[in-house]
């Protein structure tokens, strides 16, 4: 019978902000797919529904249609498996569930990393029941359930994804190019150079311009449906270009582009969620960016200090050292910068902000709905940063939905609504 496998996330979401200011955190990626849908290849036979906090979970069954959301449904017999939507390296994990013959809490350095229900444990448990019945179950019968070791590891910044970024890709590009059907109707146009072409894997309806190169010799290339590799723009593996994206000239090298994108400048070891723009030239390196986020000609961050040493950042208050030399910025959903806009190492900016003026923006953290920068900040108003968003969202043939705004609403007033996180 198929295990069931309910992706949940824990107290330590906050730790991923800005990004899971509207997410949860195992819908970050650091490769070609989300985090979570790495369980579904790691354990054979298996079926993956969702649990998230109820104050994003709306928003997530609207994004995600194909998986259940904070509702668990399973055959009479059939094991149940709470996974940490932190994971990191799944180790021996898959094998010690698959060997288990007791309910058995999964640990690492004292952290919960899954929770096994086998069928004695949900004795009442209904065939369709929410995750909080499974939390109150496994409270009933904790002493029922032994701690066992495991090697599987956990997240627990921004950072840490963004520095898996290349070899994720590999790893996705890895299990993708046994199961992907080849692209249909590609057009690769005389004068534009693939190299290590197979090595390099494309969807239908690409384009990939004169003078355009996509060099795969040191790491994969995935590029998917409905890309324009433009002129005098040099893509290097490993690197994954979303659907619908287009790249412009520059150069993008160990990253991850999600659909929807525009792309030109120079991008290095980052993550770009969805529908982020960056048209024009600019640096931007070992960065997460959220979707919506507009990049202002120039716009350019710091990923490493002139005197080589690792780079602090601030999240939620709290200046931790990240042990890298490299870190750039981490970026909230829709927020936009001026041209010339410089940001520090490590700078942690929230959504719907409005950073412009030129010069260094010198803060570690700035706050959702900042507008202005550094030493002039006031707070954006809900109507006219919500009128913007629906004004970008149309431009890309989209819309700004009840549900986001409602989350952005929430953000805006400060209400945070920890109700559905799982605290084991």
């Amino acid at each position: 019978m198929a295990l069931r496998i309910c992706v949940y996330e824990d107290t330590k979401f906050t730790q991923f902000n800005p990004l899971t200011l509207t997410r949860p955190v195992y819908t970050l990626r650091a490769g070609i797919m989300p985090l979570f849908r790495r369980a579904g290849r790691m354990f054979v036979d298996s079926e993956l529904c969702l649990v998230s906090r109820e104050q994003v979970a709306a928003l997530l069954a609207e994004q995600f249609k194909d998986y259940p959301v904070n509702i668990i449904k399973r055959e009479k017999g059939s094991d149940v498996l709470f996974l940490n939507g932190r994971v990191r390296s799944f180790g021996d994990l898959p094998n010690l569930v698959k060997e288990a013959r007791l309910s058995t809490v999964f640990k690492h350095d004292g952290e919960t990393v899954a929770i096994l229900f086998k069928p004695e444990s949900m004795s009442t448990v209904s065939a369709l029941a929410t995750p909080e019945i499974y939390m109150a179950a496994y409270q009933n019968e904790a002493s029922e359930f032994p701690d066992l070791s495991t090697s599987a590891t956990l997240y627990n910044y921004l950072w840490e994804i963004v520095a898996d970024v290349e070899s994720e890709i590999v790893a996705d590009f890895g299990r993708m190019k046994t199961t992907a059907p080849p692209g249909e109707n590609i057009r690769v146009y005389q004068g534009a150079y693939l190299v290590n072409n197979e090595n390099i894997l494309m969807g239908n309806d690409v384009e990939i311009a004169p003078l355009a190169l996509v060099d795969a010799s040191k790491g994969p290339v995935y590029i998917g449906a409905n890309v324009r590799v433009e002129a005098h723009a040099a893509i290097y593996g490993p690197c994954f270009i979303g659907a619908n994206s287009v790249v412009l000239a520059g150069k993008i090298k160990a990253s991850s582009i999600g659909h929807t994108c525009r792309v030109g400048g120079e991008v290095e070891e980052s993550v770009f969620h969805a529908y982020v723009n960056k048209y024009h030239a600019g640096f931007i390196g070992h960065s997460y960016v959220g979707p919506w986020v507009n990049f202002g000609a120039m716009t350019t961050n710091s990923d490493l200090k002139n005197n080589y040493s690792t780079i602090r950042s601030t999240v939620n208050g709290e200046s931790l050292n990240t042990g890298s030399q490299k870190v750039g910025s981490f970026i909230g959903d829709h927020t936009k910068f001026g041209i010339g806009t410089l940001l520090n190492t490590g700078i942690n900016i929230g959504a719907c902000c409005n950073i412009f003026g030129g010069g260094l923006t010198s803060d570690k953290e700035i706050a959702s709905f900042s507008w202005g920068n550094t030493g002039s900040y006031r707070k954006f108003a809900l109507d006219k940063a919500l009128e913007t968003v629906r004004v970008v969202a149309e431009r890309r043939n989209t819309s700004l939905s009840g549900r986001e705004a409602d989350l952005l609403k929430a953000i805006h007033e400060g209400r945070v609504d920890r109700t559905g996180v799982i605290d084991l």
